[in-house]
């Protein structure tokens, strides 16, 4: 089964270290999140992680997210010429997967 972030880091193959692509949810649309193949983002030392299974690596930010009382975040890397495309962050969104009535808002940050 394909994956929501399949397409996204597909399409792109240069990152920009300096950035991260930040896209806030609202919370009830956590289990199309969690079909999309998202899993909530769980803190290695808080869990029993055997080391066969899984470890503290295996579990990247991008395909998981942090989950609040108010919403969801999902965090992704940003290819380098994202600031060279004005509607860059519409492209990211479709290429991702997610619709335009679970997402708050979404932003490029500095890390």
């Amino acid at each position: 089964m394909s994956k929501s972030w399949d397409k996204y880091f597909s399409h792109y193959s240069d990152w920009d270290g300096q950035h991260c692509f930040n896209v806030r949810i609202e919370l009830k649309f956590e289990e199309e999140l969690k079909r999309l193949g998202y899993a909530e983002y769980v803190k290695s030392n808080d869990i029993y992680l055997e080391d066969r299974f899984i470890s503290a690596n295996a579990l990247p930010i991008s395909k998981t997210y942090t989950k609040s009382e108010d919403e969801i975040l999902l965090t992704f890397d940003v290819p380098y010429d994202w600031s060279i495309d004005t509607d860059w962050e519409d492209k990211a969104l479709v290429l991702l997967g997610l619709s335009d009535e679970w997402i708050i808002d979404s932003s490029v940050e500095d890390k």
